[in-house]
């Protein structure tokens, strides 16, 4: 913890940067989602497309390179890497950022990792036509006790343990993405709470603490009935364009914006996390989106605006300023410190989600100046 208020900083990790099997089935023999960060393509004048990062291409799952990560962001006051976790039909996918990379940096004592479950079907989003990006499936997703607790046995046995592991309050966290399809798929809230309370008697079991396990909410609605489920704490993945309230995301003539400057998207984080700490009935962990442009993984003959808006064809923030995200930061720490639920930590999106042009490794266009941006607010 770098900041006055004692606050940590959690940062999304996507660890699809390496050559794992499920992913050569989506990307084909040997590649990775690399390919579509550099075939990516501008859309419109001054739209910061392709990307291109200082020192190339860092493999996740390579602890030479992972080290150079952890450097950069400890410099910058991060305290976590949340790792987006993939787990399906009994077994990890995309596991070998973490533990061939992450846990195999000589300097990972600088930092701690936790993972986020995310517990999402795997469709179609890469180049797939405007309204088929969910016509094919890659993985699909069970939400019931036997995988959720297979998931925990996993964890109690390669991660929880771990020196490096973040515990909240001395638990170790773990954040659940698609937390509501959970809660759902076991049944409600009363049989989740029954669930729960079966993964925290495995871990006592395993001479481990409790879990403090954290749902990803959208809305003050969804962030109670996961707090009636047994969850510790509620936060959410990112903010988009589409947090804006209608009059804000409309356009004259009543259709939906694509473009955005990255003042408003600023402006929008403030609402969005009060809100949402607001309605959430346990500690709301506050966050703060670098950017949102997905554009890379669009078609590359698709105009733009798009025709059709589904997921990758949504709106995109341009202008992108360091300044702005500093002051975002800023607020979210300052909102955190003053929450009388005190949920001391905020959320970063993201490190590395190149895809979605949310990610604080320097690049040619701005060098380190998000992450000195991040420094001027987190380190004293």
């Amino acid at each position: 913890m770098h900041n006055d208020a004692k606050t940590d900083i959690l940062c999304i990790y996507y660890p699809e940067w390496h050559v794992y099997p499920e992913g050569e089935a989506i990307f084909g023999k040997g590649r990775t989602e690399w390919d579509y960060v550099d075939s990516a393509v501008p859309r419109f004048p001054e739209h910061e497309q392709p990307l291109q990062l200082l020192g190339g291409h860092p493999d996740d799952s390579n602890p030479a390179d992972v080290a150079k990560e952890i450097d950069l962001a400890a410099d910058a006051g991060i305290d976590v890497f949340l790792y987006d976790w993939y787990w399906a039909d009994g077994h990890p996918i995309a596991h070998e950022a973490l533990e061939r990379g992450f846990l195999h940096a000589p300097n990972r004592g600088r930092m701690k990792f936790a993972l986020m479950w995310a517990n999402h079907h795997r469709t179609d989003v890469f180049r797939t036509a405007p309204g088929a990006c969910n016509d094919r499936l890659w993985w699909r997703l069970r939400y019931d006790r036997a995988e959720f607790l297979g998931a925990i046995e996993y964890c109690i046995a390669h991660y929880f343990a771990a020196p490096e592991y973040y515990r909240k309050d001395g638990r170790p966290f773990l954040s659940i993405y698609s937390a509501s399809a959970l809660v759902e798929g076991l049944g409600g809230p009363e049989a989740t709470r029954e669930v729960f309370a079966e993964a925290q008697a495995r871990m006592s079991r395993a001479g481990l603490p409790p879990l403090h396990l954290s749902a990803m909410v959208r809305d003050p609605a969804t962030a109670a009935r996961m707090a009636e489920a047994g969850f510790d704490s509620t936060s959410a993945y990112n903010v988009t364009p589409y947090e804006f309230d209608d009059t804000r995301i409309r356009e004259e003539t009543g259709e939906t914006r694509q473009l955005f400057s990255h003042k408003e998207f600023a402006e929008a984080h403030g609402p969005f996390n009060k809100r949402l700490a607001a309605g959430s009935p346990v500690p709301f962990i506050p966050v703060v989106s670098r950017g949102w442009d997905p554009s890379p993984r669009c078609r590359l003959d698709e105009p733009f605006p798009w025709r059709k808006l589904q997921y990758p064809y949504l709106g995109i923030i341009r202008d992108l300023s360091p300044e702005a995200f500093g002051r975002c930061v800023r607020e979210a720490l300052r909102q955190a410190e003053a929450d009388p639920k005190k949920p001391g930590a905020i959320l970063i999106n993201a490190w590395n989600e190149y895809t979605e042009g949310s990610y604080l490794m320097p690049d040619t266009r701005h060098g380190d100046a998000f992450l000195r941006a991040l420094r001027a607010v987190s380190i004293p």
